[in-house]
């Protein structure tokens, strides 16, 4: 009998171990995002997330495009744009179609101090931006939370607060959304704080 009970202790750590290996948390996009192509690269392929494109954008900047090989990651693609001598300009995005990881990463958000900051609807997407003051995110949306295939597809793009005020700073007063419902939300799905 204890060596059964040894055995299902053995083989539950290799399945935690073996899942926690095929996640990545928002506290894991916020350290990659300031890392180099390189340490993104790799984090990445550990998750069967592969190189898929590069692109110069200019200005000292390049955009690399990961892809997720198979079903193994919530995530479908990683675009990462990376600028070699300004760490703070990097940006990481990803998207999902995964609403219980979208939950999830809600709920990492709020733990990690995040709160809602402002809605804008931009290209008929909708953009619900949150800070933790050095950090914001943008989660992705279309307007109607329905793309071709009546799907929902989450993108989550990551910036340094710095970066995305003096970036964003004509679309974000342009675009702004004065009033809206607050049920609407993603924020409200797991009771984010809304500034």
């Amino acid at each position: 009998m204890k060596t059964l009970l040894n055995i299902a202790v053995l083989l539950l750590c290799i399945s935690s171990n073996s899942f926690s290996q095929n996640d990545i948390s928002i506290s894991d996009f916020l350290q990659l995002r300031a890392n180099n192509n390189y340490t993104v690269e790799s984090r990445l392929s550990a998750l069967n997330i592969q190189p898929y494109d590069e692109e110069i954008i200019g200005s000292g900047r390049t955009q690399y495009t990961f892809q997720a090989e198979n079903k193994s990651t919530p995530l479908q693609w990683v675009d990462f744009i990376y600028e070699q001598d300004a760490a703070w300009n990097n940006r990481i995005s990803f998207q999902t179609q995964n609403l219980a990881q979208v939950k999830k990463y809600l709920t990492e958000m709020k733990s990690l101090g995040f709160y809602f900051v402002a809605k804008k609807i931009v290209d008929r997407q909708a953009y619900e931006v949150y800070s933790d003051g050095s950090n914001t995110i943008e989660l992705i949306t279309s307007q109607s939370r329905k793309v071709y295939d009546n799907n929902l597809y989450v993108n989550f793009a990551f910036y340094s607060a710095g970066e995305y005020e003096y970036a964003f700073a004509s679309e974000n007063e342009k675009y702004n959304v004065a009033q809206f419902n607050k049920e609407e939300l993603f924020a409200d799905l797991v009771g984010l704080p809304i500034k």
